[in-house]
């Protein structure tokens, strides 16, 4: 009886620091015992959900079954959401459906607000985007009425619906707007926490590094003060910003201590960090380690059947086993290529969600513009016929009738017009929805045409590395870059804004990037595009792809003997009279005989350079200088 006694003194205690709403459903003795249970969930509900204990998720249930005020049983159903939004979504949408429901009929509005919260968490776990969004929109309605400080978990939802759409830039803006919120440090400290853990990933993301490592380290001292055991996701971060920096061993101890201090109920998580560390160890060079953790990998996202692991896990598995095993680096690469066509399909099912939703926003917004519009019209129209009548009747009387026959007159045009207004809208917004779709398909062709280029690459270099032979083995690595070089173009193409046409510089940037990656000359050569943006239709790209890409492999094989470092300048502009002149030089040792050669390369050349309607000239003096003109050829 004793420690019963104490029990309830300590109770009653904590009691009053519950918010005065909550204190209601415990005003005798035997009520305030619950209150415990609600304390020892303190965690469910100011920070990221976790499993609820049996303990605690028995009380609320018994608050929904008994006899506790319909408030009170509203808060139970949030509470019961938000301990099972990771353990299970399924039961924590019902949950939050349920008190949603409850708080509407009763007109519960801070409880209809904890519901939405639930619920738009929950949708945005299940990447249920419509619901979400719906969800979350109304959150922040309600909230701007009665609670504005709970915006900032709406705007933050916001943010990672968007995120899961892969709309990145999107996400920014929303995780920005809730992190600069006027009210965020009012708010609770999930939601603090929420706004600077999105900021983080999404600068992580977009590769801003240095503000996602302010955000990162920002939020793990946020999580050391309030959510000791929340830790491990801006260290996920921080492991991935020093990866993409080549600090691989503060990158591999921040994956380790994730692993060391993962929670049972955190294996979707920790096969992310296993994958996360397989790619470091083999960027270190480490490829045991990186097999170890990458077969690890492989075999937990296959069974949470995440795609994008499998994807990666098994790619890095077949780039390990490229050497010691061909046979077996080239089932991973099938495996690898499987999972990349269902992450493909899932992206295009993000992006025409997108579009959807995005579409369904515009028509929204368009609609309540023309209400306001023709509000405004049919305001400003009542004051000018009234205005009109008064003087008409001050004037001539007699004149009224007329007035009126006109006034009609212009009401029945006002009316054609409507419709005529809203019929271009229609077909508008019709013509564009399918231009929309169109894009998407072709860049799903280039797309698809690009992955299969790079299967075609990776069998020529797997064959290649059975084969014995220099000069075949050279044949199928200038095969191999010229497959390599056209797929780059399709790159570009499903990459761009501009479906139709290539931007030159960049694109030689990429080629001569592959080139001296192929050939390991990166510390020896270097390559210079000394020209201007110019955009050119893939029918000339193309080919002038295939011409640079020979000519800096001749460069790098023969300019430069005996491992000398030397320098590759790359030209090509349009000039007045519309001809594309292009210049490759270097300063090597001036071989001749580049494009009047017997190879196979020298005739591709001459061939490329007569297709596009074009003459060369060759320059040995100080180097080699090869210059190309093509006639009226016009620009993208």
């Amino acid at each position: 009886m004793k420690k019963r006694a104490n029990l309830l003194k300590k109770t009653k205690a904590m009691y009053h620091h519950l918010p005065p709403r909550l204190r209601r459903p415990f005003q005798n003795e035997k009520n305030i015992l619950v209150a415990l249970a609600i304390l020892l969930s303190h965690n469910i509900l100011f920070a990221q959900p976790a499993p609820a204990g049996p303990s605690a998720a028995d009380s609320f249930k018994n608050i929904i079954q008994g006899n506790a005020s319909d408030t009170s049983k509203v808060h139970a159903f949030y509470w019961l959401s938000r301990g099972a939004t990771l353990g299970n979504t399924a039961e924590s949408v019902d949950w939050g459906n349920k008190g949603l429901d409850l708080a509407r009929k009763i007109k519960f509005s801070i409880g209809q607000l904890e519901c939405l919260e639930a619920l738009s968490f929950s949708y945005a776990i299940t990447s249920s985007f419509e619901k979400g969004f719906s969800t979350a929109y109304e959150q922040i309605e309600l909230s701007r009425k009665y609670a504005p400080v709970r915006q900032v978990f709406g705007i933050n939802m916001m943010g990672l619906l968007y995120q899961k759409l892969g709309d990145d830039k999107e996400a920014l803006k929303w995780a920005q707007n809730a992190y600069y919120h006027p009210m965020l440090k009012q708010a609770d400290h999930f939601s603090q926490w929420s706004a600077m853990f999105l900021l983080a990933q999404e600068h992580e993301r977009l590769n801003n590094l240095d503000s996602a490592s302010h955000f990162a380290q920002e939020t793990l001292d946020y999580s050391k003060l309030y959510f000791p055991f929340q830790v491990n996701w801006p260290k996920m971060i921080l492991a991935r910003i020093n990866s993409k920096l080549g600090k691989y061993d503060e990158a591999v101890d921040y994956c380790k201590q994730i692993l060391a201090d993962s929670k049972e109920y955190e294996g979707f998580f920790e096969n992310e960090v296993k994958n996360e560390l397989a790619q470091i160890y083999f960027n270190q060079g480490k490829p045991d380690s990186a097999q170890k953790y990458a077969t690890t990998t492989l075999a937990g996202a296959t069974h949470f059947k995440n795609y994008l692991v499998i994807m990666n896990s098994s790619h890095l598995l077949s780039q390990i086993f490229e050497k010691t095993d061909p046979a077996k680096a080239y089932d991973f690469l099938k495996i690898s290529a499987a999972a990349k066509d269902t992450v493909t399909n899932i992206e295009k099912t993000k992006q025409v969600k997108l579009l959807e939703i995005k579409e369904k926003q515009r028509v929204e917004d368009l609609h309540l513009a023309r209400v306001y519009a023709r509000n405004q019209l049919r305001f400003y129209a009542v004051i000018v016929l009234l205005a009109s009548a008064l003087v008409i009747s001050f004037i001539l009387y007699r004149n009224n009738r007329n007035k009126q026959k006109v006034n009609l007159a212009l009401k029945d045009k006002n009316d054609k017009i409507e419709k005529t207004v809203l019929a271009l809208n229609n077909t508008q917004a019709t013509l564009l929805a399918r231009n929309a779709e169109n894009e998407l398909l072709l860049k799903e062709i280039h797309h698809r045409v690009k992955n299969n280029l790079e299967v075609v690459s990776s069998l020529l270099e797997l064959q290649s590395n059975q084969i014995d032979d220099a000069h075949t083995k050279e044949a199928m690595l200038a095969s191999q870059n010229r497959v390599h070089s056209i797929g780059i173009v399709h790159q570009k193409l499903y990459q761009g804004e501009n479906l139709g046409a290539i931007e030159m510089k960049d694109y030689f940037i990429n080629l001569s990037e592959s080139i001296l990656d192929s050939f390991s000359a990166h510390k020896r050569v270097q390559v210079e595009c000394a020209m201007s943006k110019l955009s050119l239709d893939i029918d000339t790209a193309v080919p002038l792809g295939l011409i640079v890409n020979e000519l800096l492999t001749n460069t790098i094989k023969y300019a430069f003997p005996q491992g000398q470092s030397g320098k590759v300048q790359i030209k090509l502009e349009q000039g007045a009279n519309g001809n594309l002149q292009m210049l490759v030089s270097d300063n090597g040792v001036g071989k001749g005989g580049t494009i009047k050669g017997t190879g196979f390369g020298g005739q591709l050349i001459s061939l490329l350079t007569r297709q596009l309607g074009g003459t060369m000239k060759e320059d040995k003096s100080n180097g080699t200088h090869i210059f190309f003109e093509f006639k009226s050829i016009r620009a993208a």
